[in-house]
């Protein structure tokens, strides 16, 4: 089934629901509950959003400008387009969807289907975003310990890539929860749509 016709699917549904009869007031009100629970979640995103903005950006400029190391200044404007890319799309991608009100119970549903959309969106370029930094980070730390003029010591080469795997680990793992986090409100949300139908 293509995204079209699970859109124009759950239009017709949302249709017949509304146009139905009597419902069941504890499930509206789960709805509501659920939608308002979102809203929050979806302000801590946008609030970390700004603070990996507002921390990282001005330590990657003070290391891309105070530098006589041209692979160090390209690696921090890299990974400082990468924040401002990952940023700028956080922003977009919620758009719209803040509000934690409205008019029917319909447009409850309308949201939580949209917000879960675009979750789902923000998980895919995670992974690219993850991808970018790890790419980045692996060239600055080959420049910074094999092409300097003197040789890294072991202790400062099992550092570098030691950090490399945690970081990368840590994103991957936290990734993966999110997702089976995902999978599990999506079914959570199936569940309260069932119920109204």
């Amino acid at each position: 089934m293509t995204k079209t016709d699970e859109h124009l699917d759950f239009q017709q549904w949302s249709q017949e629901w509304q146009a139905g009869g009597a419902r069941d007031a504890a499930t509206d009100e789960q709805i509501r509950h659920y939608v308002k629970r979102r809203t929050g979640l979806v302000w801590w995103f946008l609030l970390g959003d700004f603070v990996i903005a507002v921390v990282m950006l001005p330590i990657l400029a003070y290391y891309g400008i105070w530098t006589n190391n041209s692979v160090q200044s390209l690696a921090m404007a890299a990974l400082a387009s990468i924040t401002i890319g990952a940023v700028g799309f956080g922003w977009w991608n919620w758009r719209g969807v803040l509000r934690a009100s409205a008019g029917s119970v319909s447009e409850y549903i309308a949201i939580s289907a949209e917000r879960l959309r675009r979750m789902r969106l923000a998980w895919r370029i995670a992974w690219f975003v993850l991808a970018a930094q790890v790419v980045v980070f692996t060239f600055w730390i080959r420049s910074m310990l094999y092409f300097g003029p003197d040789r890294p010591s072991p202790g400062s080469e099992l550092f570098a890539w030691v950090w490399l795997i945690g970081f990368s680990g840590a994103a991957v793992i936290g990734l993966m929860w999110f997702d089976r986090w995902l999978k599990r409100d999506e079914a959570r949300f199936e569940r309260l749509k069932r119920e109204l139908e």
